[in-house]
């Protein structure tokens, strides 16, 4: 029962959302919580709705509206979620631990005895990966238009920044910056890459078993800020020197497959692939165009209002499409995009904190250091001294 998509089915019990709570503005209590073991003998109950921002680590909320493990459903926890009064649940770890927070109005709760203890089953690894072979980071050159030998093994290609296309066997595909592909072995076709003068792409190339993966080969995945931030690991990695960076880059890659399985478990059927049907094809054109503006713009103080009219959306609208597609709200992904090219433009060394700071549309430099701190758990200063030393 585990790995259920957290949105429709989640509705009996609640809803998710995407933007941490404010606990002043909306008077809520927080409760922390640590959890290590993988097996609940007692379920949560309270009578108010309650929040749940899971803070670290990889969890699962085991959850029902009466406390009897048989009818308990499970769901990974990938959003931040909204429960209903009355409703029973846990938290269980799925990496080694997890931290998380409840979120309530009243922190008064019943724990329920279940008759018999519920353990997290364990899912199965569907791949494994054996080897990378060779991995190349194509910064803003000039354009280009080159075949690539065909060969036996698995080829990731990621679009950072512009255009790819790429055609395999008389089949085009067109990725835009925030996209991803994935192919398999095929020694017979040759791959052609066209890449435009502005454009940035990675290529990963490697070995791996991997059951069950047609879902994965041949689709244009748009990806979400996990994806984009263990992708940009992987760029990092190329760069480097050291020993282990090939160890590195092997985990993140594995992280990547991982992230990729788990948004084809989330995705049914037709959804799965993103670009079928004239309507949903019209929708992930215009989030391409959406997104390609963002990273144009990305260096300029851009609103959600200014897209919003730039491309003749409410901002309902907006926020349906990015939760549709990625998973995530305008708001958190335009802050990524600009985190991400603060940790670009500190790396070139061409402009100060204070001036990147400013560059890319923060408040002050204090409230940048801040947010910097917080995604990547050092400050600007001190990522600036190990982009020198490395």
């Amino acid at each position: 029962m585990n790995n259920q998509a957290i949105y429709d089915s989640f509705l009996e019990f609640g809803s998710v959302y995407y933007e941490p709570i404010d606990l002043e503005e909306s008077h809520l209590a927080c409760m922390q919580f640590l959890t290590h073991t993988k097996t609940a003998e007692q379920l949560f109950c309270f009578p108010c709705e309650v929040y749940i921002e899971l803070v670290s680590g990889l969890a699962s909320i085991i959850i029902g509206t009466q406390p009897d493990p048989a009818a308990l459903k499970t769901f990974n926890i990938h959003l931040y979620l909204k429960v209903n009064p009355g409703v029973y649940f846990n938290i269980l770890p799925a990496s080694d631990e997890a931290a998380y927070c409840l979120l309530t109005p009243d922190t008064r709760f019943t724990k329920v005895d279940m008759p018999k203890p519920f353990t997290l089953q364990p899912v199965p690894a569907h791949f494994n990966i054996l080897e990378i072979f060779d991995h190349y980071y194509a910064a803003e050159e000039p354009a280009f238009c080159l075949n690539r030998a065909g060969h036996d093994c698995f080829e990731l290609f990621y679009v950072h920044s512009g255009t790819l296309t790429i055609g395999l066997a008389d089949v085009k595909y067109t990725l835009a910056a925030g996209d991803l592909i994935l192919y398999g072995p095929d020694s017979e076709h040759a791959k052609k890459l066209t890449k435009n003068s502005g454009s940035s792409y990675l290529s990963v190339v490697f070995d791996m078993d991997l059951d069950k993966g047609d879902l994965l080969l041949g689709q244009i995945f748009h990806c979400t800020n996990g994806l984009r931030d263990t992708l940009y690991k992987i760029i990092e990695d190329n760069a480097m020197h050291q020993p282990h960076a090939r160890t590195l880059m092997l985990c993140h890659l594995q992280e990547v497959i991982t992230r990729l399985t788990l948004l084809c478990s989330e995705l049914d059927g037709e959804r799965s692939q993103l670009r079928i049907g004239p309507n949903q094809n019209f929708q992930n054109e215009l989030l391409q165009q959406i997104l390609a503006y963002m990273d144009e713009k990305v260096t300029e103080p851009i609103t959600i209002e200014q897209i919003c009219h730039k491309f003749f959306l409410s901002r309902t609208s907006l926020q349906s499409l990015f939760k549709l597609y990625l998973h995530n709200s305008p708001k958190s992904y335009l802050l990524s995009l600009k985190l991400q090219k603060s940790k670009e433009l500190i790396r070139e060394n061409q402009y100060t904190i204070s001036e990147i700071a400013d560059m890319l549309g923060f408040s002050s430099i204090h409230y940048f250091s801040r947010l910097f701190k917080k995604y990547f758990d050092l400050s600007p200063s001190e990522y600036a001294k190990e982009s020198e030393t490395g």
